[in-house]
């Protein structure tokens, strides 16, 4: 005969394997719930200004360096990418554009956490970049940049998923305020 303590791990083995198992299949099922996000970004206006970076990065070497400040306008509706196993959504705007020295430049202009399906409509005028957006060459000189949403879903359980809306069309950058081509 098993005695208690036997009896005891049988039962708790067994009931970890089914969580396990649930929680598997919660994993899995929730990568094939269908969604129809879309989602677009729009630069209304992109200066260009010429200074130090800001008051947290200062470069005591040159104040020629180049940097954007930018409004613009989003209009999304992620309400679809909520379902019972979404805890929230990572929502942020990329601006991504080359350069001949680095083919490939991505940058963060927005961010933002949604946690309910009814702030999953986002429709913002008027938006400043909330990072600054400054180029590894440390100008913008002939810079065209594409702009996208993008958002990352965040479970309960299972895996983290991504996705993003078709990028915009090539935004110019200004040469910076004040110099006359």
């Amino acid at each position: 005969m098993n005695s208690l303590q036997n009896r005891a791990n049988a039962v708790m083995a067994f009931s970890i394997s089914a969580i396990f198992c649930l929680l598997g299949a919660i994993a899995f099922s929730a990568l094939i719930i269908p969604s129809n996000p879309s989602g677009a970004v729009a630069l209304d206006s992109i200066k260009v200004v010429t200074g130090r970076y800001d008051k947290n990065w200062v470069d005591y070497k040159t104040r020629n360096n180049e940097f954007a400040n930018t409004i613009m306008r989003i209009d999304a509706d992620l309400s679809s990418l909520f379902h019972w196993n979404t805890k929230q959504l990572f929502v942020y705007a990329v601006a991504e554009y080359s350069t001949p020295t680095h083919p490939k430049n991505q940058i963060v202009l927005w961010d933002t956490i949604i946690k309910r399906k009814s702030a999953a409509v986002i429709s913002k005028r008027g938006l400043n970049n909330k990072y600054s957006l400054i180029d590894v060459n440390k100008k913008w000189t002939d810079v065209n940049a594409n702009v996208s949403l993008h958002w990352n879903i965040v479970p309960y359980v299972g895996f983290m998923t991504y996705g993003h809306s078709k990028a915009s069309e090539g935004y110019a950058f200004p040469l910076p305020s004040g110099i006359q081509t």
